[in-house]
């Protein structure tokens, strides 16, 4: 659930920013217009669609799965894999931070 959430996050935002841009080309189109825009940009729905994937598996695993451990660990991988997302793409981000609250993170899980 947290690679699916975490690695797909800055798909998601590239491929929107793509869709924002493809619309103000356009901007008296119609709904109908701008919704096949989203539709039918792969960048966008691809990356999208797995993230959807990772909710339904999320919702899944919550009536199997203990939800006070479930919950955290899949937030805290989502952290974990949207940070390894963004540098293999290589988007700026703070280090020192992010490790440090990744390190938390991690640590909370554990306890629980």
């Amino acid at each position: 659930v947290g690679f699916l959430w975490g690695s797909t996050n800055p798909f998601v935002k590239r491929g929107s920013d793509i869709v924002q841009k493809k619309l103000c080309t356009t901007p008296n189109a119609s709904l109908i217009s701008k919704l096949g825009t989203w539709v039918l940009t792969p960048s966008f729905v691809v990356p999208h669609g797995l993230n959807q994937s990772g909710s339904g598996l999320f919702i899944y695993l919550l009536g199997s799965s203990d939800i006070s451990v479930l919950v955290p660990a899949a937030n805290a991988c989502s952290l974990v894999f949207n940070a390894l997302a963004d540098l293999a793409l290589g988007e700026s981000f703070r280090l020192v931070p992010l490790a440090l609250g990744t390190s938390l993170v991690a640590i909370g899980v554990l306890i629980c």
